[in-house]
């Protein structure tokens, strides 16, 4: 077994697709309009519109769902998101990307954080509009 593809589920899609564009500086490489959107990024990394589904189900446009897929949706609707899903990515220049991200002013961005248990490691968060953290880290962070 291994993994496929970790997917994002919000119902701010169109901002989170463009949150995630700013963040990697790539467009997705597959991308289904209002519904799904595929960054290849060492693995894939994914947005999905529940609204979308949502939408068609209501407008009982079902020939897209099996009726299993349409009691499990709805089974579902009343769970809780708790986001505590953190997405670590690692960057050759972290001075660079800290800056650069920083400025796009995209969400609460973190101070650079600095841990050494065994050994050194750099780091700042920022806050993804669905509320999940971004972990950026890199080699070694100077101030100039």
């Amino acid at each position: 077994m291994e993994l496929c593809c970790t997917y994002i589920e919000t119902s701010k899609f169109k901002e989170v697709v463009d949150f995630y564009e700013k963040i990697l500086q790539i467009k997705p490489n597959i991308y289904t309009k209002d519904r799904w959107g595929e960054f290849e990024i060492g693995n894939k990394l994914s947005i999905y519109n529940r609204k979308f589904d949502e939408d068609k189900i209501k407008n009982k446009n079902n020939v897209n769902y099996n009726q299993a897929y349409i009691e499990d949706f709805n089974k579902a609707q009343d769970r809780k998101f708790n986001n505590i899903i953190t997405l670590n990515f690692y960057t050759e220049n972290l001075k660079a990307d800290y800056l650069r991200i920083k400025n796009l002013n995209l969400g609460e961005t973190s101070e650079m954080i600095y841990v050494n248990i065994t050994e050194p490691y750099y780091y700042f968060t920022i806050k993804a509009p669905e509320g999940n953290l971004l972990e950026i880290c890199g080699d070694e962070y100077t101030k100039e």
